[in-house]
């Protein structure tokens, strides 16, 4: 069951352990999103960390990437 004692442990795993990003969208798109990623049997979280891998791992070549000092 989920209680103010579980409730304190999972806030602070989150503290401890992740970090937030924070998008902005449209209005109306927050719950297009959110079907969408529930019709694909993911939450939304898992959707957006999923699009981001798969775009980092198709156009991301470091060769192309100016070093900065």
């Amino acid at each position: 069951m989920y209680n103010e004692k579980r409730k304190a442990i999972t806030a602070k795993y989150v503290k401890a352990h992740l970090d937030d990003i924070k998008i902005r969208v449209k209005k109306g798109e927050r719950e297009k999103l959110k079907t969408i990623a529930a019709e694909m049997g993911m939450s939304m979280n898992s959707l957006f960390l999923t699009a981001v891998e798969e775009y980092i791992e198709k156009n991301y070549k470091p060769e192309n990437i100016e070093k900065r000092d």
